[in-house]
C-alpha cells in the first residue's frame, strides 16, 4: 500500500498551520528487519519527475479545499493529483510497513532499545533468570539494574522527555497497589525497596508490536469518525462554516433546540485541551459569534464538552445548545449541582472546578477525562471524570432537558436525521448565521 492512502487518516493534522513535525519526519518506517528507515522511491524514466509523498500530501491538500470551497479549477487538480499518484506507485521498487514516530494524541513513541537475543517461546514455560551482581566485594552498590551499564545519560533523560507509558512512578505504583501487605512505613519500604523500584524493561520488538496495534487502533477510529474530513468528502454531518483548523456544523440527530450546533476541530484531537492555541482562537470565534447571533434572538447558548475514555481516540466536539433568556440565566445553578451530585463522596478530585478563574485552558487537566460546561464566552465549570464507565455521555444534555422541561428522547437517545435533509437544514440556519458567520473573512483573504 502506497504511504499517502495509509496515513490520509492523519490529513486533518497537516492541516493546522502551526509548527509540527512535518510528513517526512513523522511517518518513518520499520522494514521488514525492524530497523527504522525511510522508503525510498525510484523515479520512472517519465518526462515528469515523480512526486516525494511530501508534495504527493500539499497536492492532496490543495484538492480537498478546491473541493470544499467549490473552486473552477478543482477537476483540473484532481486530475493531476491522481497522475502523480500513479507514477509515484508504479515507480516504487520496495514494500514496507508504515509505522509513525508519533501516535494519534502526538506523543512519541518509545522506539529504542536492544533486540531479543532469544525468540519467546510459547507456552507457560518461564526463562531462567539471569542473576545480576548489585554489589562489588566490598559491598557498595554498584547498579540496581542490568540494563544500567547499558543506558547513558542522554538515554535516560530522552526517556523521562517522552515519560507517557512505563514510567518508573507508574510501575512503583501498580505494584504498591497490588501489594495487599503494603505498610506506609518506612522500615516496611526499606525491606521492599528492590521489589518496588525493579522496573520491567521491553525489547524493540515488544516496543514495535505495542506501536503497530496502537498505530491500528487509532487508525480505525479515524475511518470510522464522522468528523473528519477525509480525502475529498465531506463529514457526515452538516457542515455549515469551515475555518481553517475548525469548523461549525449541525448534528446529524434530532437537535433538542432550533439552533443546536456543534464546533469541530478540524485535527482529529480527543479534547480541546490537545489542541493549539490556533486553533483554540477559530473555537473561540465561533463562541462569539454564536452567542451575538442568538442575542438578538433574546436567547442564550450554553456550551458543552464531554470527553469520557480518550482510549477510545474519539473526535471531539462542543456542543452549542441555544435556550431563552431567563432560563440561561439559572443555568450556573443547576449544573453546579447535578455536578455536585454526580461526584462520588471519596473523589480523588475537586469535584467542581470554577475555569472563569484562571479560564478553561488552565484549570483543567488534558491527561484525564472531564466534562465542561461554558455558561457564555469565559464562565463554566469543569468536572474530571472518575468513573468512567458509569458516566453517561449525556450528562449535561439532561440537565439541560430539565431546565427546558424536554422529553427524554430528545437527549437519551434521539434519533438520527436523513442526511438528504442537510441542504435544507443549511439553508435555515444560514439565513441567521450569515450575518455573523466570521469565516467571510477568511474566503476574502483567499
Amino acid at each position: 500500500m502506497f504511504l499517502l492512502e495509509v496515513i490520509v487518516g492523519f490529513y486533518s493534522k497537516k492541516r493546522s498551520r502551526s509548527p509540527s513535525p512535518s510528513s517526512h519526519d513523522r511517518m518513518k518506517t520499520v522494514s521488514s528487519t525492524g530497523i527504522l528507515s525511510i522508503p525510498s522511491v525510484t523515479p520512472m524514466s517519465s518526462s515528469k519527475p515523480t512526486l516525494s509523498p511530501d508534495e504527493l500530501n500539499k497536492l492532496q491538500a490543495k484538492v480537498l479545499r478546491a473541493r470544499l470551497m467549490n473552486m473552477p479549477d478543482a477537476d483540473d487538480l484532481e486530475k493531476q493529483y491522481e497522475e502523480a499518484k500513479r507514477r509515484a506507485e508504479s515507480g516504487s521498487e520496495s514494500h514496507v510497513e508504515v509505522l509513525p514516530v508519533f501516535d494519534s494524541r502526538g506523543r512519541l513513541y518509545d522506539l529504542q532499545g536492544q533486540k531479543s537475543e532469544s525468540p519467546r517461546h510459547a507456552g507457560p514455560s518461564r526463562q531462567k533468570k539471569e542473576k545480576i551482581d548489585t554489589h562489588d566485594a566490598s559491598g557498595d552498590r554498584i547498579r540496581y539494574f542490568k540494563e544500567d551499564d547499558d543506558l547513558s545519560l542522554t538515554e535516560l533523560v530522552r526517556q523521562e522527555r517522552i515519560g507517557t507509558r512505563d514510567t518508573m512512578d507508574s510501575q512503583m505504583a501498580e505494584r504498591i497497589m497490588r501489594d495487599t501487605m503494603f505498610q506506609d512505613d518506612l522500615e516496611y519500604m526499606d525491606e521492599k525497596a528492590d521489589s518496588m523500584a525493579k522496573i520491567k524493561t521491553k525489547t524493540f520488538e515488544q516496543k514495535k508490536e505495542f506501536a503497530i496495534r496502537d498505530f491500528q487502533k487509532s487508525k480505525q477510529a479515524l475511518d470510522t469518525c464522522i468528523y473528519c474530513l477525509k480525502d475529498d468528502s465531506r463529514p457526515q454531518v452538516a457542515m455549515v462554516s469551515l475555518g481553517y483548523r475548525a469548523y461549525l456544523a449541525l448534528p446529524n440527530i434530532v437537535e433538542m433546540t432550533q439552533g443546536h450546533s456543534l464546533i469541530v476541530p478540524v485535527q482529529h484531537i480527543t479534547s480541546t485541551l490537545e489542541c493549539d492555541d490556533d486553533v483554540w482562537d477559530e473555537i473561540r470565534n465561533f463562541m462569539k459569534c454564536l452567542i451575538q447571533m442568538f442575542a438578538d434572538e433574546d436567547r442564550g447558548v450554553i456550551f458543552m464538552e464531554t470527553v469520557i475514555n480518550m482510549k477510545w481516540n474519539n473526535h471531539t466536539v462542543i456542543e452549542c445548545i441555544p435556550i431563552p433568556w431567563d432560563l440561561a440565566q439559572d443555568a450556573p445553578a443547576y449544573f453546579k449541582e447535578g455536578i455536585l451530585e454526580s461526584s462520588g463522596e471519596w473523589s480523588q478530585n475537586r469535584k467542581l472546578i470554577d475555569t472563569s478563574k484562571a479560564t478553561f485552558r488552565r484549570s483543567m487537566v488534558k491527561e484525564l477525562p472531564y466534562f465542561h460546561v461554558w455558561f457564555g464566552l469565559d464562565k463554566g465549570y469543569g468536572h474530571v471524570i472518575e468513573k468512567e464507565k458509569s458516566f453517561p455521555s449525556w450528562f449535561g444534555k439532561e440537565i439541560l432537558a430539565g431546565i427546558c422541561d424536554l422529553p427524554p428522547n430528545v437527549w437519551r437517545k434521539p434519533k438520527k436525521l436523513n442526511p438528504r435533509d442537510n441542504p435544507n437544514r443549511i439553508q435555515e440556519f444560514m439565513k441567521k448565521w450569515e450575518k455573523w458567520d466570521w469565516t467571510k473573512m477568511l474566503q476574502e483573504e483567499r
